[in-house]
């Protein structure tokens, strides 16, 4: 695990690259504080911060092939690196280390761009081949592992962060009206879009492959996706039972593979059913000495400890708790814009908590991320399925039924919400349904410049997105969308920062691709039945887990944001959006949403939280 960082033609001169390369590592530096490394080739320039997590002792990068014509920076983990190892030396080839990177290297010589496809794991690299002068990238399946890109007419340059970039004077830092259109939207900006003109994420399961030209420019050679999320054409013909013993048979697999370490490893526990079975599964391939994770809160209502501290005693962990409060959470706030951009997913806070407490005591912590993805968590699932029932039925009837059920239920209730969605058209319910409030309503809380400048004509990323969310006509294709942006841009970047803040691995067992492929790809009914997710992955995992634990009802990782906000935040939350300096908002909207806050609707909290990440962000980037 580290940062890593380079490209080409990042510099003047190629005097310029090395020192240059530093200046950009020591801005990851919290993503691999253990050892740094640089490969410089003329303008070709590579740098890592390493995170030690396997083979200790040789296993510091940059990495070469036999002859050194090709080498590799590499952030993340090949967890099959094993199995290709003994392949690839039954071919000749020679490893000096004991490192899971250098098998890059070697499948590269063996299969060129197609080497991804056989990598098991979570990984972002980047590799130069001399012989050819091309720089290849590529990121894993899920994304799991950040990469960004900047590139003008004849250089590029890649990093972990955006951070990096800073000391490449060419970036373009500009703001990136559709990027901060789409924020407003969801509270994260989607794939392949940034805050900023001249950056952008590199896609999930996909490689870029970059040619040097003999005076030295840059140009896209290939640009490919090797994987996504998907539906196959013809689903599992299997039956219930088989698919449940199929199902558990790749969770071991999947965790077993995960827990290839030479540093101390443990796993996040909140007590719910995905970091519950993580657990369980550890003991079921006899892990001992489990070491567990946990935070809640003094709020009873979003405080998950109880159901933890049972499975930890169930399993016999060795189990780490700590309590978050609201003057705990405020330290937090400063660290929001360590995103670069902005970012809204308030459950960031207890991820980060929980992660400082797992450092205190690991170097690697398995987690339950993408359970609900894949398996049909989500309560949206269910309420998409129940609204696209009643589009079968006349619109009339709809609006009536919309008029008599939102003047039964309070404003800012689920009920009243579900009613007035009853006349959306199809193409707006998954939108609705995964968004707390319309950009709409957030772009009244801005300034007429801010507002001005947000309002030009959708670029292909952006409607790209949109019209994949519009798309969607079933829970499956929801389940899907969720696996290709909600997790990708949201959940796994609030994991990654969080984490490697404190310089931790978090592992992600149930984002294996066979595993996800197999589950892709079983009939919807095997997950989402009436409104009941999960049906196959409870079943699975019902004689291995507690019962109090399986059927208890999902909370996700909340907190009461709502009470902080008027609470321990509100002298840094309002001293930024009600006297606001900047320019960015309009005082008149800001105050509205306070005001219908105070009325506790959830949604006014949480348009309150996206727009001071707005403002954080937009204070340290400039506006």
């Amino acid at each position: 695990m580290c940062g890593i960082v380079g490209g080409i033609g990042l510099g003047e001169s190629a005097t310029a690259v090395l020192p240059l390369l530093k200046d950009m590592c020591n801005l990851v530096r919290h993503r691999g504080p253990d050892t740094e490394g640089f490969f410089v080739d003329d303008q070709i320039g590579l740098g890592m911060r390493r995170l030690k997590i396997i083979d200790l002792e040789t296993g510091d990068q940059p990495i070469w092939n036999e002859d050194g014509s090709i080498v590799v920076v590499h952030n993340g983990e090949i967890y099959n690196y094993m199995e290709l190892r003994e392949v690839l030396i039954s071919k000749g080839h020679k490893f000096y280390t004991h490192s899971d990177t250098e098998v890059i290297v070697h499948q590269y010589e063996e299969d060129g761009e197609q080497c991804v496809k056989s990598f098991r794991g979570m990984f972002a690299f980047a590799l130069w081949d001399k012989r050819t002068r091309r720089l290849f990238l590529a990121r894993d399946r899920f994304g799991v592992k950040p990469l960004f890109l900047a590139n003008n007419s004849h250089s590029i340059a890649f990093a972990s962060e955006m951070k990096a970039f800073k000391p490449v004077s060419w970036v373009d830092w500009s703001w990136s009206s559709p990027g901060l259109r789409a924020y407003l939207q969801l509270g994260y900006i989607p794939c392949p879009m940034t805050a900023y003109s001249g950056i952008r994420k590199f896609e999930q399961g996909s490689t870029e492959t970059w040619r040097v030209t003999d005076d030295g420019r840059a140009f896209l050679y290939s640009k490919k996706k090797y994987w996504e999320p998907a539906q196959p054409a013809v689903k599992t013909n299997i039956s219930f039972e088989d698919a449940s013993e199929q199902l558990l048979f790749l969770l071991k697999e999947s965790v077993r593979l995960r827990l290839l370490s030479d540093v101390p490893l443990g796993a996040f526990l909140s007590g719910g059913l995905d970091s519950s079975s993580v657990v369980a599964l550890m003991r079921m391939i006899n892990v001992r000495n489990i070491k567990t994770f946990s935070i809640g809160f003094e709020e009873n209502e979003f405080n998950e400890l109880p159901y933890a501290e049972k499975v930890a005693r169930h399993f016999g962990t060795e189990h780490y708790t700590h309590i978050v409060t609201g003057t705990d959470a405020k330290e937090i706030l400063p660290i929001i814009s360590n995103y670069d951009e902005p970012f809204a997913d308030s459950s960031s806070i207890p991820t980060y908590f929980v992660s400082k407490l797992a450092r205190e005591h690991v170097t690697v912590s398995l987690s339950g991320d993408g359970g609900d993805e894949l398996f049909a968590g989500y309560w949206h699932y269910y309420q998409l399925s129940r609204l696209l029932k009643f589009q079968r039925c006349p619109f009339l009837l709809r609006r009536l039924s919309s008029q008599i059920g939102k003047a039964l239920f309070p404003i800012g209730t689920h009920k009243n919400a579900f009613f007035d969605r009853l006349v959306s058209p199809q193409s707006k319910l998954f939108l609705s349904l995964t968004s707390s409030m319309p950009a709409s309503m957030l772009m009244n809380a801005l300034s007429p410049r801010i507002r001005d400048f947000l309002r030009v004509e959708p670029t292909d990323q952006e409607m790209a997105w949109f019209q994949s969310f519009s798309a969607i006509a079933s829970p499956a294709d929801a389940q899907l969308a969720d696996q290709r942006f909600f997790l990708a841009d949201d959940i796994l970047v609030k994991v990654d920062r969080s984490s490697m803040a404190v310089s931790l691995e978090s592992r992600e067992p149930l984002l294996d691709a066979q595993l996800a492929e197999f589950a892709n790809g079983l009939p919807p009914s095997y997950h989402l039945q009436g409104q009941s997710g999960k049906k196959l992955f409870k079943y699975c995992m019902a004689p291995h887990i507690p019962k109090k634990i399986l059927h208890r009802n999902k909370m996700g990782f909340c907190v009461p944001l709502q009470k902080w906000i008027m609470g321990p935040f509100a002298n840094d939350i309002e001293g930024q959006l009600l006297t606001d300096s900047t320019g960015l908002f309009c005082q008149r909207g800001i105050e509205h949403f306070f005001r219908i806050m105070e009325n506790r609707q959830p949604s006014a909290c949480s348009a309150i939280w996206r727009l001071f990440c707005f403002a954080q962000w937009a204070a340290k980037s400039g506006s």
